[in-house]
C-alpha cells in the first residue's frame, strides 16, 4: 500500500509540472520540481521505521546531495548554448554522476 502511495503522489507531481510547463509562467516548474514531495514522505516512512537518528543523518546527506544537482543545473544551463538537449541532458547527467560519487566517497570516508 505504501507504495501504491508513492507511485500515485508521483503521477500526481507529473501531472501538475506538465499542467504549469504549458502555461505562461512554464518557469515555475523548476520551482515545482523542488518541491519535496516524494522527500517527506520518504522521511516520514523513515522515521516509522527507523527512527529520528537515521532521518537526521539522511537530511545531512540530503544537504550535501544538492551540490551536484546545482553543478547539474548549472552545466545544462551552460550545454544547451552549444548542444540539443539530448546531448546536454546527457553530458550533465555524467557530471551529476561524477560529483554524486564525491559526495558518497567523502560522506562513506568522514561519517
Amino acid at each position: 500500500m505504501d507504495l501504491v502511495i508513492k507511485c500515485s503522489i508521483s503521477v500526481i507531481l507529473m501531472i501538475i509540472i506538465d499542467y504549469i510547463s504549458k502555461t505562461k509562467n512554464y518557469y515555475v516548474t523548476g520551482l515545482v520540481l523542488s518541491f519535496p514531495g516524494l522527500s517527506i514522505l520518504a522521511y516520514y516512512f523513515m522515521y516509522v521505521e527507523h527512527g529520528v537518528s537515521k532521518v537526521r543523518e539522511t537530511i545531512i546527506f540530503a544537504m550535501a546531495s544538492a551540490i551536484p544537482f546545482i553543478i547539474f543545473l548549472v552545466v545544462l544551463y551552460f550545454t544547451l548554448k552549444n548542444y540539443n538537449i539530448f546531448y546536454s541532458i546527457l553530458f550533465s547527467s555524467l557530471v551529476w554522476t561524477a560529483f554524486s560519487s564525491v559526495v558518497i566517497i567523502l560522506w562513506k570516508e568522514f561519517s
